[in-house]
């Protein structure tokens, strides 16, 4: 199916619209704030004997004038906007480097541990959850509901913290923290370098299914509930239809529709369970790196960060709307 090109052109100026929204929230939060960043990280530095307290105020302006700081407020938001369509969200004071930079060295490794991770827990917690509501009288699938439902409502981190005991450190299976072995040589030509890469992600990947899993299976549990009882279902056995078939082109195809609107709307929840469980394992990633951006107070990390993390998931968004009708005939791009 063709998608219009007056409809993409549409949901694209909705994309660009929410991007804008957000990237100016992002830009004015830190600047109603009483906190002044580089006041408190010349002061951190006083504390730590970097810097003399008589050469403070000299240095607060300095780096006032060259973070743009000095400047009337619209003026500092046309600069953001500007260098913001560039990538540039200028230097980290943490790590004295382009803050673009920083993010990108970090960015692949959360890539890949979102994405597996989200697929993963989708299609087990979907088809766990699919099938327990079309069993609903088998004691296996009974069995099931009690345990999504404590799964769902357990926060990530203390999942995290069991995964890491168990598996981690009474049966040393996996290793509790990092993203390779730093024995090794950084080369991902080198297949036993990648499989040393995803033995150290099996943890981190495992807690985000056991938290989010749960959640899918509940809700798609809930949607084949309601689905078996309807007209078409019934008209379907009554054809004689193999229950198979039923259930995959009858009841699944129906109610996968609302399972994808759902993860569209809860990617942004998504996103920030995965930030703290990247914290727990001290995995490199973005999530890692936004909370060391927290408590270091580097302002120009934090900005960056959300700012590529709004953008993922409006994109991401933007993906799942184009393909809705895939997902469902009686849906156009047109009205008819």
């Amino acid at each position: 199916m063709r998608i219009p090109l007056r409809y993409l052109a549409r949901r694209f100026l909705n994309l660009i619209a929410v991007i804008w929204f957000a990237a100016t929230i992002n830009f004015l939060l830190p600047r109603i704030t009483a906190h002044d960043p580089v006041l408190e990280y010349l002061l951190e530095m006083s504390t730590r004997g970097g810097e003399r307290g008589d050469r403070i105020e000299s240095m607060l302006t300095f780096y006032r004038d060259w973070a743009g700081l000095n400047q009337p407020l619209w003026r500092q938001y046309l600069m953001y906007l500007r260098n913001m369509l560039r990538l540039d969200f200028g230097r980290s004071f943490r790590y004295f480097w382009p803050v673009t930079t920083v993010v990108m060295r970090s960015l692949p490794y959360t890539i890949v541990l979102l994405s597996v991770a989200t697929i993963l827990a989708f299609i087990v917690g979907t088809g766990l959850g699919a099938w327990a509501g079309w069993k609903r009288d088998a004691r296996l699938f009974r069995a099931l509901v009690p345990i999504f439902m404590v799964l769902s409502s357990i926060p990530p981190f203390i999942i995290a913290l069991l995964v890491l005991y168990f598996l981690a450190f009474r049966l040393n299976l996996f290793p509790a923290r990092g993203s390779y072995n730093v024995m090794m040589n950084v080369d991902w030509g080198n297949i036993d370098f990648l499989l040393n890469v995803v033995y150290h992600a099996v943890l981190p990947v495992l807690t985000m299914v056991l938290v989010t899993g749960g959640v899918w299976a509940l809700w798609m549990r809930g949607m084949i509930v309601t689905v078996v009882g309807e007209d078409f279902m019934i008209f379907a056995e009554a054809k004689g239809l193999k229950p198979l078939r039923r259930f995959y082109q009858y009841a699944v195809r129906n109610v996968m529709l609302p399972q994808m609107t759902q993860l569209a709307i809860s990617l942004g929840t998504l996103v920030s369970g995965y930030a703290l469980v990247e914290t727990m394992f001290s995995y490199p990633g973005v999530g890692h790196l936004l909370s060391e951006a927290i408590l270091a107070n580097d302002y120009a990390m934090i900005q960056a960060i959300v700012f590529f993390l709004i953008l993922a998931i409006a994109l991401a968004t933007f993906i799942l709307d184009m393909t809705y009708p895939l997902l469902d005939p009686r849906i156009r791009y047109e009205k008819v």
